[in-house]
């Protein structure tokens, strides 16, 4: 004699087992999704760097003064990217550790580039003969002196700011003020000159000196800072 179940039995049935199949499938599909959803970002994040690289080194053989633009598409979850000594590296975030893709070049790197989620067009230039510089916008490199003794006041001395990406709109700010526009120019895209005199540096009495921090701006961009020093005596410049 054949049992009998109830239709409302067996649908309930059916209910509880696919509820317990689809318990134990969606942790595994979401475990999966997210495994390759990790392994294409690396892989994204990996392209990146590698086109960077592969980008500054071949600027750095053809010689200082050439320049090349990389096109980009940065990812959503980048947090961070160094561009210093000679590596090139992204960190991004995978669920919920922290990555690292590092790739290093042969000649030195510096500067900088944006890692907001989107497309980007990238300039790299070699600067000199071990230098390549990645991103836009002022960059500033080293001053010439960097330090002086308030007696160099007498004649008032011409500092020079050598860099990159200076333009006739670049302006020159002291501790983040705009600097005198009559005692600066632009000489050209690396080159900047500006005048020391006593009225710009007051001098503190020995054997204190005063640190003056300088920095570029442009078009909404601000570049690295660099220290200039003023010592009473010029014997006291490190």
């Amino acid at each position: 004699m054949r049992p009998f179940f109830p239709r409302g039995q067996l649908n309930f049935e059916y209910l509880a087992l696919a509820g317990i199949l689809l318990a134990i499938l969606i942790p595994i599909i979401y475990t999966s999704l997210s495994t390759v959803y990790d392994h294409h970002k690396i892989s994204r994040v990996d392209d990146i760097v590698s086109q960077l690289v592969f980008k500054a080194d071949d600027v750095y053989k053809l010689g200082p003064g050439n320049k090349d633009t990389l096109q980009i598409v940065i990812p959503a979850g980048i947090t961070g990217a160094t561009v210093a000594g000679n590596e090139i590296s992204l960190q991004t975030t995978l669920r919920n550790q922290n990555a690292t893709v590092r790739k290093f070049t042969e000649s030195n790197v510096i500067g900088s580039f944006d890692i907001m989620q989107g497309e980007y067009h990238i300039p790299i230039k070699a600067l000199n003969h071990s230098l390549v510089r990645i991103g836009s916008g002022p960059f500033l490199l080293y001053l010439n002196p960097s330090c002086i003794g308030a007696p160099s006041f007498a004649t008032p001395q011409t500092i020079t700011i050598y860099g990159d990406d200076f333009s006739s709109t670049s302006v020159l700010l002291k501790n983040d003020v705009p600097f005198t526009p009559t005692l600066y120019q632009i000489v050209d895209a690396g080159t900047l000159t500006f005048t020391a005199n006593p009225t710009e540096f007051p001098v503190q009495p020995p054997p204190s000196g005063v640190p003056f921090n300088f920095t570029v701006t442009d078009k909404g961009k601000t570049s690295n800072l660099l220290i200039f020093l003023v010592f009473p005596s010029s014997q006291m410049c490190p």
